[in-house]
C-alpha cells in the first residue's frame, strides 16, 4: 500500500471518529509534558491531604507582613501611636489556629515591626511580655465571651495596654507619649475588632 493510500486511510478514520485527531494530539502532549503533570497531580494531592497545615502558614505569612509593615510610618513619623494590625493578627490567629501559631505571629510581626521602623530597643522586650499574655489568653476569653470576636479583641486590647504600660514607664518612658499610645491604640484597636476582625474570623472558621 503506497504512502497515498495510507493517508486516505488515516483521513477516512478521522472523519469516521470524531475527536480522533485531538484525542491524540492530547495524548502526544501528555507523553511530551508528563515530568510537568506528575509535578502538578503531586501538588494536588499534597494540598488535598495538607490543606489545613497550608492555610495555616498562609495566614500566619499573611498577618506576620501585615503586622510588620503596619508600623513602618514610624520611621518618619517619630511620635508614638497605636495604629498597627500585631494585635488583630495576634488575637485572630490564636483563636482560629492556637496559641502557638498565634505567638509566633505575634512575636514575629512585632519584630520584624520594629526592625522596620528602626525603633527596636531593649524596652521593647515588655511589649513580648505583653503579646505573650494575649496570646496565651486569647482562646479562654473567646471562649467565655460566647465566640465574640469583637469583645475579645478589646479585652485583649485593654490587657495588652495593662501590662505594657507600667513596663515602659518604670523603663522611663514618658507618660505623655505613652499615654498618647494607650489611647490611640485602644481606639484603633475598637474599630479594628468591631469592623475588620468577625469578616476575617467568618473566612478563616
Amino acid at each position: 500500500m503506497d504512502s497515498r493510500k495510507k493517508n486516505d486511510i488515516v483521513s477516512w478514520a478521522h472523519s469516521k471518529v470524531p475527536g480522533l485527531e485531538s484525542f491524540a494530539s492530547l495524548l502526544k502532549f501528555l507523553v511530551e509534558k508528563k515530568f510537568i503533570i506528575l509535578f502538578v497531580l503531586a501538588a494536588l494531592v499534597l494540598l488535598f491531604f495538607f490543606w489545613a497545615y497550608i492555610k495555616t502558614l498562609v495566614v500566619m505569612v499573611f498577618f506576620i507582613i501585615l503586622g510588620a509593615f503596619s508600623m513602618i510610618y514610624n520611621r518618619w513619623i517619630k511620635v508614638s501611636v497605636g495604629v498597627e494590625f500585631i494585635m488583630l493578627g495576634l488575637v485572630v490567629t490564636s483563636i482560629v489556629f492556637g496559641r502557638l501559631p498565634g505567638l509566633i505571629v505575634g512575636m514575629v510581626g512585632l519584630f520584624l515591626a520594629e526592625v522596620i521602623s528602626e525603633r527596636f530597643t531593649y524596652s521593647t522586650f515588655v511589649s513580648f511580655i505583653g503579646i505573650a499574655v494575649v496570646g496565651l489568653t486569647a482562646p479562654n476569653v473567646f471562649h467565655w465571651m460566647d465566640g465574640s470576636i469583637t469583645s475579645t479583641g478589646i479585652i485583649m486590647t485593654l490587657l495588652y495596654n495593662a501590662i505594657i504600660m507600667p513596663g515602659y514607664l518604670l523603663l522611663g518612658s514618658n507618660l505623655g507619649r505613652s499615654a498618647l499610645f494607650m489611647i490611640t491604640h485602644i481606639i484603633f484597636n475598637v474599630w479594628v475588632f468591631s469592623f475588620i476582625a468577625p469578616l476575617l474570623v467568618r473566612i478563616l472558621m
